[in-house]
């Protein structure tokens, strides 16, 4: 991430463009130069930034991923339940960039590339228990896969049920099955200084 201003106030002034137009009108249909009018940057600019619109897309959407890691309770601290009503009321503030991912016409790449760097926080945060029948990687992949595909419907069907209640689905049919073949990994614990010090 550039540490210069004026760098990142252009891509966040293009960010925060795509995301407006998007309530308005479907991503297929979006042009790069639709962008950069909304945005007041110039055209050229943008390439200096991203390489295509898929390019922007995906920042929009780490951007949008990385805020909603920050307001999840560290390691296990919250229930599932709790967990899910966060992630759920996240989705449904930003439910016009989400919709165009689980659902947009030539975004699979992009929900690939995102679904991996989930999994492989899943396998990073937590170890498959002794006594588990499922390895770790099998049950990373289809916490995210549910959870993906729970996201999917609500979103789709008009967002029928509150963050909370579906936070309470998530628990009941997918974090909660899971975890039971899941426990925290332990965290390092600093090294200790030598005796006598």
């Amino acid at each position: 991430m550039s540490t210069d201003p004026r760098i990142r106030r252009s891509r966040e002034q293009l960010r925060q463009a795509l995301a407006s137009l998007l309530q308005e009108v479907s991503y297929e249909s979006l042009s790069i130069r639709d962008i950069t009018a909304r945005a007041q940057v110039g055209y050229a600019t943008y390439f200096r930034h991203y390489s295509d619109k898929d390019a922007l897309l995906m920042d929009l959407l780490t951007d949008s991923i990385e805020r909603l890691q920050a307001l999840l309770p560290p390691g296990v601290d919250a229930t599932p339940a709790e967990e899910g009503a966060v992630i759920f009321e996240h989705m449904a503030q930003s439910h016009h960039i989400y919709s165009i991912l689980l659902h947009g016409e030539g975004t699979q790449r992009i929900l690939d590339e995102i679904r991996a760097v989930a999994v492989g926080e899943v396998i990073r945060h937590f170890q498959a228990r002794p006594d588990s029948q499922v390895p770790l990687e099998v049950a990373a992949t289809h916490l995210v896969d549910s959870l993906i595909a729970l996201t999917r419907w609500w979103l789709l069907s008009g967002m029928p049920y509150s963050p909370q209640r579906m936070g309470q689905f998530y628990a009941v049919l997918v974090a909660e099955p899971v975890r039971s073949f899941l426990e925290p990994r332990p965290v390092a614990l600093a090294a200790q200084p030598p005796a006598g010090r």
